[in-house]
Formats: structure tokens, C-alpha cells, sequence
């Protein structure tokens, strides 16, 4: 009876050392290596959707460079680590819920021409990380600020600038957060010159712009 009790106990020994020591290794690897991959994966984020964004701005410039008006364009930018198509992250479902982001569309400076009013489009990146830095991107008018730092200049051509703007009437204000992607459609439907005799010089790019 002795030894049966005694190997009993000893099976019950083994099966809380072992339980103790997977419950100690999965702590450490919450309290330790999820706090590393996830601060590593969000600085990528952090670095991918800036590009996302110089990448948005260059193909902007290019259609009003070469004024090719009616054509559809079309950018994406990806919210999170979890939506990056870059990272590969191991585990998509946590870093969803811990790091986020959103998108939005408004509108800047105005103008009036004629009979319409027009605004400089702003479009805004704000980051929501668990464990690295918070970011804000915003393309202002052709502009490329981050967080307030001018990253790239818009374009100034003669004695006025070409400002990428849209029709308040026809285009929304929008506003898109969560861990997907979101896209952004527009079409250049003209360029329209300063008014002559006016003190205002700068060269109107109205786009049609949405975010979805």
C-alpha cells in the first residue's frame, strides 16, 4: 500500500512541476516576448505606412503633372501591423487587437471660384500602438508632414503653387479606423488657373476623392 500511495504521490508531483513550468514560460513569454515582436512589428507598420502614404503623394503629382484628367487611381493604406502586406506577423488576431489605426478625409484652406468653393484635401494617419511610438501622417494640399515635420514639400511652379484640393459639394468629409486597410479612389477632373487681376496666385488641382 505504501509504495502504491507513494508512486500515487508522485505522479501528482510531476503533473504540477510540469503545469508550474508551462504556466511560468507562457507568463514569460506574455510579460517578455510578445511586448518585443509586438513593438518590432508596429515600428515596421510604422515605417510601411509612411511609404504608403510618399507612394499616395508621388502618384498624385504625377497625374496633375501630367493632367490626366478622368483617370481612376486608387491607394490603400494598411491600419495596422495585422493588415501590413509587408510583416509577416505570427499571430494576426492579437496584434489586431492591440494596435490600430484610422484614415481620415477633411477638408483645409478654401477657395471660391466662380460659384463653386473648393478646399485643400487633408488626409490624416493617426497610429493607435500598444508598444511603439504613436505616429501622425497627414498629406495636406500636396504637403507630406510627420508628426508636424514636413517630409515632403508640395510643388511650386512659377510664381504659384499647384494645390491638390476637392469640391466641397461633391466630396465628403470620412473617416476610417480599425485594423484593415483602407483605400482611398480619385480622379483629376481639371486644374483650374488663378483668377486673373486676383491676388491669389495658386493653380487649383480638383480631384474627386473617396476612402473606403
Amino acid at each position: 500500500m505504501k509504495d502504491q500511495s507513494d508512486s500515487g504521490l508522485s505522479e501528482v508531483v510531476s503533473v504540477a512541476l510540469i503545469l508550474t513550468v508551462l504556466i511560468l514560460v507562457i507568463a514569460m513569454w506574455a510579460l517578455i516576448a510578445f511586448p518585443i515582436m509586438g513593438t518590432n512589428a508596429e515600428r515596421v507598420h510604422n515605417g510601411d505606412i509612411l511609404l504608403e502614404f510618399a507612394q499616395m503623394k508621388a502618384d498624385v503629382d504625377t497625374v496633375w503633372l501630367s493632367n490626366s484628367t478622368g483617370i481612376a487611381r486608387q491607394s490603400m493604406f494598411t491600419l495596422s501591423p495585422a493588415a501590413d502586406r509587408t510583416e509577416v506577423t505570427i499571430f494576426p488576431e492579437l496584434m489586431s487587437a492591440t494596435s490600430f489605426g484610422s484614415v481620415t478625409l477633411t477638408y483645409g484652406s478654401t477657395y471660391s471660384r466662380g460659384t463653386e468653393t473648393y478646399a485643400t484635401v487633408e488626409i490624416l494617419y493617426a497610429s493607435s500602438n500598444m508598444y511603439a511610438e504613436e505616429i501622425e501622417i497627414l498629406y495636406d494640399g500636396g504637403t507630406l508632414f510627420l508628426n508636424d515635420n514636413v517630409i515632403l514639400p508640395g510643388s511650386d511652379v512659377g510664381s504659384g503653387r499647384y494645390v491638390v484640393v476637392v469640391n466641397t459639394e461633391s466630396v465628403p468629409e470620412t473617416s476610417i479606423g480599425g485594423a484593415g486597410v483602407a483605400t482611398l479612389n480619385y480622379q483629376l477632373e481639371e486644374i483650374i488657373a488663378p483668377t486673373p487681376g486676383s491676388s491669389d496666385t495658386d493653380y487649383l488641382c480638383v480631384f474627386t476623392m473617396g476612402l473606403q
